[in-house]
């Protein structure tokens, strides 16, 4: 019984230090965005889009924009991006993204060394020339998905 207690402790301990930092960010101003340093063999398909990101005092990094894939195709595991430092996430990511690619689905995992890699579905590669980041956030902290 003593170790189920002191869980519901911690427990709750977290969840009021999520608290307080969801109600001093609601008072915040929020972050400009800014560019998506772009590596690899990508473009910036559209000046109008720029991928960008921000990171918020949620503890996310949001994105947005479109990144353009030369050659015409997305291949597993190319290196399209790199976050600054300080904008690492603490644990490896994974979100997917919009693409013009058909029948299968893209998604870039975000390493905690800010490397950001693109995953074709099945891996291999797909006639894509852009993915859309607009809509895409990850969670920059560890906590526990459960907590």
């Amino acid at each position: 019984m003593p170790d189920t207690i002191a869980d519901l402790g911690r427990r709750l301990a977290k969840l009021e230090k999520r608290v307080v930092t969801l109600e001093r960010a609601r008072r915040a101003p929020y972050p400009e965005w800014r560019d998506l340093p772009l590596t690899g063999d990508t473009t910036v398909p559209d000046e109008e889009q720029p991928p960008q990101f921000r990171a918020n005092l949620w503890d996310t990094t949001e994105f947005c924009g479109r990144i353009g894939l030369t050659g015409g195709r997305a291949v597993d595991e190319q290196l399209v991006a790199l976050l600054p430092e300080g904008y690492w996430p603490e644990a490896p990511r994974t979100v997917d993204v919009a693409s013009d690619a058909a029948r299968r689905s893209l998604q870039l995992d975000i390493g905690s060394r800010g490397l950001v890699r693109l995953r074709v579905q099945g891996g291999g590669s797909v006639p894509a020339s852009w993915i859309s980041l607009d809509g895409c956030m990850c969670r920059t902290d560890s906590a526990d998905e459960g907590d």
